[in-house]
């Protein structure tokens, strides 16, 4: 178990390369990555303090700006800081596990503050001096307490207060009779270096074999771009998303969409591969990469489909390996609609091998492939020009059969739109 201390997060950004190896640690179960339940609260509770004095100097700049105005200023809500405590727990809480800190812990650290007991001190001297590391105490015996109630396990304390904490050789007592009994099972740790070169340190990856597993793992990134947007799910709100038009069929050069028509016929192809790292995490290689993905298909704009396209950036978790685990997205942006010329399109050779079932028998497939071909073709010619767009090769169950069947030209609106 890694457990980290309170200034080791708070000097490592959530979307930092050493958040990123940490993710990776704990996503291919390398070793599990906790923070004790104080150190969070101190963490939450420095971004609190910070909101509310960013909320009153706000306020008293529109108070001066009120003063000043011919018109009404804007008002300014009453503060949330529980609100911003709870976003900060459920961000950190994404990366790390959160172990309770005991009462036992508690009482002690308010005991060995007002005894000044290391991990507590004093600040300060004189009449200025005051007893501090209560929290410290909490901090430090909520480690101690774990590596105690798990014999089998080997625990990295990691923290860069040396004041407080030393750098891991000779404990000051108390602090030495805390972890007597633990022997090397307790190993502290005082950067996040020692930790990532013990347990995630750099391989190499080809770029090329990059590129190669990246389109393999096509098909499940758009899955899961579809599972988070532009999914259309009818008798449910959807999630819209700006995409970019094909010139051909629009003048707009982007619109929001509702959704993904056909989502199974939807070309995940990747664009941009940047910032890639690779580690040895346990037996394996994996690395970490950012990715630029494009999207490319029918989408509904209100009651217009249009051939379309998206681009999403991702951050993943790559097993260099053909055939391994799925890539795991570490973090994602929204999507977003690219310049139309920035869009490679796919020829309808590939479009007609991405359909999900092979099969243009699909009266939507069929559709798909007239929309992306011909444009907006009039009825009378739908089975004449589908033939001419896909070939005249035919499956064993007879690729364009039944079209005319499925779909009568004559048919009255009603009953073509159902």
């Amino acid at each position: 178990m890694i457990i980290l201390d309170t200034c080791v997060i708070r000097g490592m950004g959530l979307r930092s390369s050493e958040a990123d190896v940490l993710r990776a640690i704990r996503e291919t179960g390398t070793e599990r990555i906790a923070v004790p339940w104080m150190a969070l609260e101190e963490l939450a509770a420095q971004k609190a303090v910070d909101y509310n004095n960013a909320h009153r100097e706000a306020a008293r700049a529109l108070k001066k700006l009120k003063r000043a105005s011919v018109t009404d200023a804007p008002k300014l809500g009453d503060p949330e800081p529980e609100k911003v405590r709870e976003s900060w727990r459920a961000r950190y809480g994404q990366l790390l596990e959160v172990l309770p800190t005991s009462e036992r812990a508690l009482r002690e650290g308010v005991y060995r503050e007002a005894n000044v007991l290391p991990p507590a001190a004093v600040k300060g001297e004189g009449d200025k001096a005051v007893k501090v590391g209560a929290r410290d105490v909490a901090i430090w015996l909520t480690a101690v307490e774990y590596a105690q109630e798990h014999p089998d396990e080997t625990v990295y304390f990691v923290s860069s207060n040396h004041k407080d904490f030393g750098k891991g050789g000779a404990y000051p007592p108390p602090m030495d009779k805390d972890v007597e009994e633990l022997g090397d099972r307790f190993v502290h740790l005082t950067n996040l270096d020692g930790v990532l070169s013990q347990f995630a340190p750099d391989a190499i990856v080809d770029e090329e074999v990059l590129w190669d597993l990246l389109r393999d793992y096509a098909v499940h990134a758009r899955d899961e771009a579809l599972t988070r947007w532009g999914l259309l799910r009818f008798n449910a709100p959807s999630a819209p998303f700006p995409a970019a038009v094909k010139p051909r069929f629009s003048t707009m050069p982007t619109m929001e969409a509702i959704g993904w028509a056909i989502p199974r016929e939807v070309v995940a192809e990747p664009r941009e591969v940047t910032a890639a790292r690779a580690y040895r995490l346990g037996d394996h290689e994996w690395c970490t990469v950012n990715v630029r993905w494009q999207l490319t298909g029918n989408a509904l704009f209100n009651s217009v489909i249009e051939y379309a396209a998206s681009f999403w950036d991702t951050r993943l978790l790559v097993p260099v390996v053909k055939g391994g685990p799925l890539p795991r997205i570490l973090d994602s942006g929204t999507p977003y609609a690219p310049d139309a010329d920035a869009v490679v399109w796919p020829a309808h050779q590939e479009l007609t091998m991405a359909l999900g079932s092979g099969k243009t028998s699909s009266v939507w497939a069929v559709f798909s492939q007239i929309i992306n071909g011909v444009g907006q073709p009039s009825f009378g010619s739908w089975a004449d020009q589908s033939a001419a767009l896909l070939g005249d090769e035919q499956d064993e169950e007879g690729t364009l059969e039944g079209w005319e069947e499925a779909y009568d030209p004559d048919a009255d609106s009603d009953t073509f739109d159902e």
